[in-house]
């Protein structure tokens, strides 16, 4: 008895520094990724920019029920008076999504994917419009659908993206960085610093954040009454966002390697912006906050 409890307990100390071997170097390279933070006003100098865009629109690809909300996989399209039209997030085709379900039905208890259809589908003819893209960060969910994308719409797409994103990788977002290397798009360049910005996009913003990835990417559009900011996976959902409440143990410190003080930050920051009557925070998974927005679904 006592050489069987030696050798359970030789194998579970094993197995402990094996993970530690694992997730310390993720966890030291999120907690070394802090970028500065825009000043509200700054982000506000977004809603004057001339020829701004005129509209901001949603795309739900698929959605899962998980612990009674819908967890939304969305793209987001920011549209411009010239007919130009950026994406944020690609989600995924049918057989991602059916199995990212699949996994999230095993850690959480979700039920099956409903699936809208690719961007392309949805988009049709329109899908030509799209003359940029850009991701709130490369976690397989919000990249996988950029093939399909690829496959539809072929070249002549930018993207943009912060250094931190296109250059610091963990386990988790290995593969998403690979499917958008080796897809259909053209790096555009960005100019800079708390906020980035491209001349052929005016009134869009790319600010690093870190926290939930490495190159998690704050996205703000100025419309020129109202400023939109997606903060990607920073939150699950909106609720959580606004109590500061974070993802637990498990995610944050076995699943997904987050910087937990970064994130709580972000959420502070994010909350007192979002208290302003013309800012909306949209979390990217949280459909019945995002439809409380009134954020119109885009429609051809």
């Amino acid at each position: 008895m006592r050489l069987f409890v030696r050798i359970f307990l030789g194998i579970f100390a094993l197995a402990v520094i094996g993970l530690a071997i694992f997730l310390v170097p993720p966890h030291l390279q999120t907690q070394g990724i802090k970028p500065d933070l825009p000043t509200e006003q700054a982000l506000r100098n977004l809603m004057t920019a001339e020829d701004g865009p005129i509209a901001v629109h949603y795309v739900l690809t698929a959605s899962q029920s998980v612990r009674g909300r819908q967890l939304a996989h969305t793209t987001f399209l920011v549209e411009w008076a010239n007919g130009n039209l950026f994406a944020i997030d690609a989600g995924m085709d049918e057989t991602g999504a059916a199995d990212f379900a699949e996994l999230m039905n095993r850690i959480s208890g979700g039920g099956e994917a409903q699936f809208f259809g690719t961007l392309g589908a949805q988009l049709g003819s329109e899908l030509e419009r799209v003359k940029g893209i850009g991701f709130t960060h490369l976690h397989i969910d919000h990249t996988q659908g950029v093939t399909a994308f690829c496959s539809d719409r072929g070249a002549g797409t930018d993207l943009l993206q912060t250094n931190d994103q296109r250059d610091e990788h963990n386990f988790n977002t290995v593969e998403g960085a690979e499917i958008v290397t080796k897809s259909c798009l053209s790096r555009g360049t960005l100019q800079g610093r708390e906020i980035l910005t491209n001349d052929a996009f005016p009134g869009l913003g790319l600010i690093a954040l870190g926290g939930h990835t490495p190159g998690s990417t704050l996205f703000a559009v100025g419309l020129k009454d109202h400023l939109w900011l997606f903060s990607g996976d920073t939150t699950n959902t909106k609720t959580d966002l606004v109590n500061n409440r974070g993802k637990g143990f498990v995610y944050s410190g076995l699943f997904v390697p987050e910087n937990t003080g970064r994130t709580e930050n972000l959420r502070l920051w994010l909350t007192g912006l979002d208290t302003n009557a013309d800012i909306d925070v949209i979390v990217s998974h949280d459909l019945e906050a995002l439809l409380a927005t009134g954020m119109p679904k885009f429609s051809r």
